[in-house]
């Protein structure tokens, strides 16, 4: 009770103030774009990040820019509320990643509780993908599929389809691949741990989702 007889507050209760300013507690109504970022960041964290949770760290997560996603991020972050550093993005050997700063901790917490798992891409690997992505409507489902593929997918110069190439479970995948046919309505089929997306269903995944276009214009080179 110290804390509270000193006029603050315990690290809980400030968590909780802070998720609820931003919109990111079902409890609080969230905008529905607002709710679309949350899970495009989800999707990111997936595709090319990771999530801790350290004792001596606290909860973070941090997120792989490549090349021209700078600007996607910037704008999912921007609509989710949520604020973040560059790092290693003056260092040409090594990738720039982004990672929150104010309210950091407490959406590497939700989004954990979304489902998002803790640990590194090569520890404690999911089977499947996050419950949630298969209660999401339509659009924001193919948000989800939008980002996870735009950081993951090989492209061609001389052929329009994709491969995704992971070492990670075959349940992991073969979910992957039935969320990405299954958004597409298109051809998406799995070989061991590659994922081939057919040139239709590759027009349609590239393809920016309307919102995001508006929030930043197609400037990373889409399809």
């Amino acid at each position: 009770m110290r804390p509270w007889t000193n006029g603050s507050r315990p690290d809980v209760v400030r968590g909780i103030q802070t998720a609820e300013s931003n919109g990111w507690l079902s409890n609080t109504d969230p905008a529905p774009e607002r709710e679309r970022a949350l899970v495009e960041l989800a999707a990111w964290v997936l595709s090319g990040g990771s999530l801790s949770l350290l004792r001596d760290q606290g909860a973070r997560i941090s997120v792989v820019l490549d090349a021209g996603r700078e600007d996607a991020f910037a704008a999912i972050a921007a609509t989710a509320g949520l604020d973040y550093q560059l790092v290693h993005d003056d260092d040409s050997n090594r990738a720039t990643e982004a990672r929150p700063t104010e309210g950091g901790s407490v959406l590497a917490r939700i989004l954990h509780a979304m489902g998002v798992p803790a640990g590194e891409k090569s520890m404690d690997e999911p089977t499947a993908l996050p419950s949630f992505v298969h209660n999401l409507d339509a659009d924001d489902r193919g948000a989800f599929a939008h980002v996870y593929v735009k950081n993951r997918a090989t492209t061609y110069e001389n052929k329009d389809t994709l491969t995704l190439q992971e070492k990670r479970p075959t349940s992991y995948l073969e979910d992957l691949t039935v969320l990405l046919r299954t958004v597409t309505g298109e051809s998406v089929t799995r070989n061991e741990n590659r994922i081939t997306v057919s040139a239709a269903a590759a027009r349609e995944l590239l393809d920016e989702p309307p919102d995001l276009r508006d929030r930043y214009g197609d400037t990373d080179g889409s399809a």
